[in-house]
């Protein structure tokens, strides 16, 4: 696996929440919780319950909660493209989530674009030239769908970026380590599942930077945060570790608006 470079990272005291300083230096707010927040309407205690962790984490992080807005969530590989008139749909239920869908794109400061995630790789990308941001969600399935390489794609045609330009961040994923999987993965993704003693491991990481890396993104603009979620489960969700009642983290990216000349 190519070797990216190790993100910046500032934490609270607490270590509730993080975020990167290279995406704050070019333009953006791109930041996710740890476990201590309660994220996902489906798994996670009551709707009020959920909305004020959800409130409380953008407070911190410095963005509008009114302009969250949150995805289906599908294991799929599909993007929408959000605008203004999207800020708030699927933030305080799951009635209006934008559905079928498992990443966004805009060039929309008002809008603050979010996933949740135990296990799935976070992807943030930020076109800091033509002030554009996108988010994925990308599990194995996202994977074999090349969802990487289609939010590359989806930023040149829609916002004209070159790919050369993108900074991405890797947020807490489940390392190869930890992703058992069956030896058939290995027909999907060849030599990215390794086979130690009698199991078979996938690394989704090495994955997803191959996949920008192959559309042009520049190695150096590559940033990880070294987190496996499995190993580092007293701070992060991971399905694997915990199964169906994990709790989720919330990952989000804004555009700060620009400055006026």
């Amino acid at each position: 696996m190519k070797t990216v470079k190790q993100a910046q990272l500032k934490k609270d005291s607490k270590k509730h929440w993080y975020r990167f300083k290279t995406f704050a230096r070019n333009g953006a707010v791109a930041a996710f919780s740890t476990r201590r927040f309660r994220m996902n309407f489906t798994s996670e205690g009551s709707r009020s319950l959920v909305v004020a962790h959800r409130k409380h984490f953008c407070k911190l992080v410095g963005v509008p909660f009114e302009g969250l807005v949150s995805l289906e969530q599908v294991h799929g590989g599909h993007i929408v493209r959000v605008r203004k008139e999207d800020c708030g749909k699927g933030a305080r239920n799951l009635a209006d989530v934008l559905r079928a869908s498992d990443a966004a794109i805009t060039n929309c400061p008002d809008v603050v674009l979010s996933i949740r995630s135990a296990d799935c790789a976070p992807i943030f990308l930020l076109d800091p030239v033509h002030h554009a941001i996108g988010i994925a969600h990308v599990g194995w399935k996202g994977a074999s769908e090349r969802l990487t390489s289609k939010m590359v794609q989806a930023f040149r045609h829609q916002f004209l970026s070159r790919p050369a330009n993108l900074i991405v961040g890797l947020g807490p994923m489940i390392h190869s380590c930890c992703y058992e999987v069956g030896e058939e993965f290995r027909d999907v993704f060849g030599s990215f599942v390794t086979k130690r003693k009698q199991s078979y491991f996938f690394n989704l990481k090495g994955w997803v930077i191959d996949d920008l890396l192959a559309e042009g993104v520049e190695q150096e603009k590559i940033y990880d945060t070294a987190f496996c979620t499995s190993c580092l489960v007293d701070q992060f969700p991971s399905y694997r570790r915990e199964g169906a009642r994990v709790r989720h983290m919330l990952s989000i990216i804004q555009l700060k608006p620009k400055e006026k000349e």
